[in-house]
């Protein structure tokens, strides 16, 4: 009950606290200050938002008007040049939809305009065109942009702005380019004015350019919205003056907090609503303060949980750190603690667990190593009834389990696999029991018919072990240990990978104890010399993975060899 109490009595002061703290400061915060934050707010958005919008419209707008100063003089150069210019700008200005020259006389120039095919039909081109003579009859004496037109020839459709320019002093020409704005359009979307306001672009007419909320297409007429008609208002007077302006704007559930700025190039108005109701709970102010609040309550609530928590955290630490040794495999660690609560009452019982954990793995342990000895003792009797059959062959079964074990090793096997080896290596020859003695002890080169009855014992061998589940992992190693690399081996004629891997370790181990041992038909061979033949048979018989494996483990460690009781090495 003590933890309880503990845990109880820290919930009760952490939330507390905080709620009274909070409620203090938020009753403490009067409506003068909540409407200069968010009128402060809004201003800074419609800042912001300017800077976008002028950047989004002066890169293109700069590179179009870079190629009137390019070395020479524009329209001085080649006209392949010309047109490598022009597709230049396009390519490296993807807003750039379309871009057209124009001679002095206000005719465009043969074989000098360029468009984006794949954002532009021909029916926008020729709408282009149009836009940028009607900018021409106007007498230019520097940039200026055209109304803002919903594309229809391409682009999506989307807002769409014509400029237009002089080249040279006097006039050697005109530039025209229309630039899509569709980025403009998808940054405006995606601005977020509290939960829910948005932010618009309007022409110097009062039509909608771009933005969020429901306002309607491209085009349509704006100018009756509260803020957007205080600014044409203030414009009347003074069209080219640069306007900003932030306050409130309507009365009741359609009052807004607004801000305006004009972009002072193309005469665009950027403007930022928000309903009031809104925008006065979700100034940043109150948000400083409410987290200064919750900080300092939290902070009063940390030191106390600290005092409270500390009985607790030490004792988890030890129940981790020694559930963590028990999870290891040292069972009968124990937990001391001597605390008279819950806690204590967990450790002793952990405790118990943990020995008793102990016991059971000792008896565990100890069925385990019988019950293998008891397997290896069956494997090796099993062995050794085939060697008794011939003397010859003494020892074999052995040395090739203890050669592909080393073989497994240096592979990289997993202990049981090493385990299967051990297995597989003394049992490979299992299924020689139901070769006749007459065969299998004969001095003499085997007929072939006699070694047709020979090239059975692993497919025998495999029959005798079947039934037994235990050997079960070790049946490919018998059966398959005469199939070769190449696939002319028996019973079941496999190549290559096909052949599992444990046979193909048995198999190099099998002939290389062939090579080192005195059979009827030939003397032990050297080190050197078995494995130059084990070498000449590698890719043809055995893989050579195991080969170069069998060779690593005779130059660091050696193998025991037949008469030798010590470990043979290859020279080095």
């Amino acid at each position: 009950m003590r933890l309880f109490k503990a845990i109880l009595l820290l919930m009760l002061v952490v939330s507390i606290i905080p709620t009274l703290m909070v409620g203090w400061l938020s009753v403490s915060h009067t409506r003068e200050l909540l409407i200069r934050d968010a009128q402060e707010l809004a201003q800074e958005r419609v800042k912001q938002l300017r800077l976008k919008a002028e950047s989004f419209l002066e890169d293109p707008t700069e590179r179009v008007v870079g190629l009137s100063s390019v070395p020479g003089g524009f329209f001085t150069l080649p006209g392949d040049t010309q047109r490598l210019h022009i597709a230049a700008v396009l390519n490296q200005r993807p807003e750039l939809l379309a871009l057209t020259v124009f001679g002095a006389d206000r005719q465009r120039l043969p074989g000098l305009q360029a468009f984006a095919v794949h954002d532009m039909a021909p029916s926008g081109v020729a709408e282009h065109e149009e836009r940028a003579r009607a900018l021409l009859d106007e007498g230019l004496t520097g940039v200026r942009y055209s109304d803002v037109v919903a594309s229809h020839g391409g682009a999506g459709g989307g807002p769409v702005v014509t400029l237009a320019f002089p080249v040279g002093d006097p006039v050697q020409g005109y530039m025209a380019a229309d630039i899509t704005l569709a980025g403009l359009r998808q940054m405006l979307a995606q601005e977020r004015v509290g939960s829910t306001g948005f932010a618009y672009l309007a022409d110097r007419h009062g039509r909608l350019i771009t933005g969020g909320g429901d306002l309607g297409a491209v085009g349509d007429d704006v100018s009756k919205r509260l803020p957007l008609a205080h600014l044409l208002k203030q414009r009347e007077g003074t069209p080219d003056t640069e306007l900003f302006h932030v306050g409130n704007f309507g009365e009741g559930r359609d009052a807004v907090v607004s801000a305006y700025s004009v972009l002072p190039e193309a005469g665009w108005a950027i403007v930022s609503e928000q309903p009031v109701e809104h925008a006065y709970r979700q100034v940043e102010t109150m948000e400083r303060r409410i987290l200064l609040g919750l900080g300092g309550a939290i902070l009063v609530a940390l030191v106390l949980a600290a005092i409270f928590s500390r009985n607790l955290t030490q004792p988890l630490k030890t129940f981790i750190a020694t559930s963590l040794e028990l999870a290891r495999g040292k069972f009968g660690v124990e937990v001391h603690l001597k605390q008279k609560n819950e806690l204590g009452e967990l450790a002793q019982t952990f405790n118990y667990m943990s020995k008793q954990l102990m016991a059971y793995d000792m008896e565990t342990r100890g069925l385990y190593e019988s019950l293998e000895k008891g397997y290896l003792e069956t494997i090796v009797a099993l062995a050794n009834s085939i060697d008794s059959k011939d003397a010859y062959t003494r020892g074999h079964s052995q040395r090739v389990g203890d050669v592909a074990v080393e073989i497994g090793k240096e592979l990289k096997l997993t202990e049981r696999e090493l385990r299967q080896l051990q297995y597989g290596g003394i049992l490979h020859d299992i299924g020689k029991i139901g070769i006749p003695e007459n065969i299998l002890c004969k001095q003499s080169r085997l007929t072939d018919q006699e070694m047709s009855l020979m090239r059975e014992h692993p497919a025998i061998g495999d029959a005798i072990i079947g039934p037994v589940t235990f050997l079960g992992s070790v049946r490919a190693c018998v059966r398959h240990h005469h199939e070769r690399w190449d696939g002319t081996g028996y019973p079941d004629k496999l190549k290559g990978e096909a052949i599992p891997m444990l046979a193909r370790i048995v198999a190099c181990a099998d002939t290389f104890d062939a090579c080192t041992s005195t059979r009827p038909y030939q003397k032990a061979m050297p080190l050197e010399k078995a494995m130059e033949i084990l070498d000449n048979l590698s890719g043809a018989q055995l893989d050579p993975k195991v080969v170069l494996a069998l060779r690593a483990v005779l130059a660091q460690r050696g193998v025991r060899l037949e008469g030798h009781r010590q470990p043979v090495k290859l020279a080095s």
